[in-house]
């Protein structure tokens, strides 16, 4: 009896430990409604570099609000800014230079 006690235990702590890992992963994703991103997440979008991202960061041109110590990136002026360099011809390349 106490070995199906402790088995059915153990199943229920795995199932919990499986959603707080889907949790955590959804938690990391960035929302398409989010009004911010983080820098990981900006550059998870961009598929760049975190270093890369930061070498955007210093240009004058790219949006970013400062909060403390961290960096945040509006989502609509990031999309803005996106379409701003497409516009302008801009290859993905040239961006932090």
């Amino acid at each position: 009896m106490h070995q199906e006690s402790f088995l059915s235990l153990l199943r229920s702590l795995a199932d919990l430990n499986e959603k707080v890992l889907q949790l955590t992963q959804r938690m990391e994703q960035p929302s398409s409604e989010s009004l911010t991103y983080s820098v990981e997440q900006t550059a998870k979008i961009l598929g760049i570099s975190r270093s890369k991202l930061y070498d955007l960061l210093h240009r004058p041109d790219f949006p970013v609000v400062d909060i403390g110590h961290r960096k945040l990136i509006p989502r609509r002026q990031l999309e803005q800014w996106l379409d701003q360099q497409l516009q302008n011809g801009c290859e993905v390349n040239h961006l932090t230079g």
